[in-house]
């Protein structure tokens, strides 16, 4: 895991926001449904640019990345706004969490079994009744495409898996299907990429 740190730090230590600034599509149009001055928790957010559109929007925000370099750049971007959120600097596979949150997102989210699963459950665990997990992953389908996404198998998603996770956790599936759509996120999440949507709710 410090070698996926270093990665990633090496990753968001150059100069500008490797992933841009702006929101990943998805998952701001999800935001923008949500009710106002919601608490929202953005798993492996990088650099910040899907917590800040969601300060933007009135809500209560905390971001979570394992690179220290991409929570202090998060923390920039808002200032640059005049907004303030909360940083949690950990591994997912140490993630301890303390409160509740009315939704829980994240895009891209690169992550092996059985630590993919393990996240799954503490996610819906940790949500409000009521509540919505948002996320956008790259497909298997990925894998021979240039715009973006881990080359391991291994760490891309299928919708078929995805659900037999979400089978044995207390939510109801609103949204789960895989589709070719065209990215421009940043230097690499450019052009036509495949992913897997999914939107659940705690029951």
């Amino acid at each position: 895991m410090n070698d996926q740190r270093e990665f990633w730090n090496e990753r968001f230590g150059r100069e500008g926001y490797f992933y841009g600034t702006t929101a990943n599509r998805y998952l701001a149009s999800h935001i923008d449904e949500l009710p106002p001055q919601q608490t929202i928790l953005f798993l492996g957010e990088g650099e910040g640019r899907n917590a800040v559109y969601a300060l933007e929007r009135g809500h209560t925000v905390t971001a979570l990345d394992a690179a220290e370099i991409g929570l202090a750049k998060t923390a920039q971007l808002a200032q640059s706004k005049g907004l303030e959120l909360s940083l949690i600097h950990t591994d997912l596979e140490f993630w301890n969490p303390t409160q509740q949150y009315d939704a829980i997102m994240c895009s891209f989210l690169h992550l092996y079994e059985p630590l993919r699963s393990e996240v799954f459950g503490k996610a819906l665990k940790h949500l409000n009744k009521g509540g919505i997990f948002v996320g956008e992953f790259f497909s298997i389908h990925q894998f021979p495409k240039t715009t973006g996404g881990p080359k391991d198998l291994n760490l891309l998603y299928t919708a078929d898996k995805l659900s037999s996770i979400l089978k044995a956790l207390p939510c109801e599936i609103l949204e789960l299907y895989e589709i070719d759509t065209q990215l421009n996120e940043g230097l690499v999440h450019n052009g036509l990429a495949s992913v897997v949507r999914l939107k659940v709710q705690k029951r």
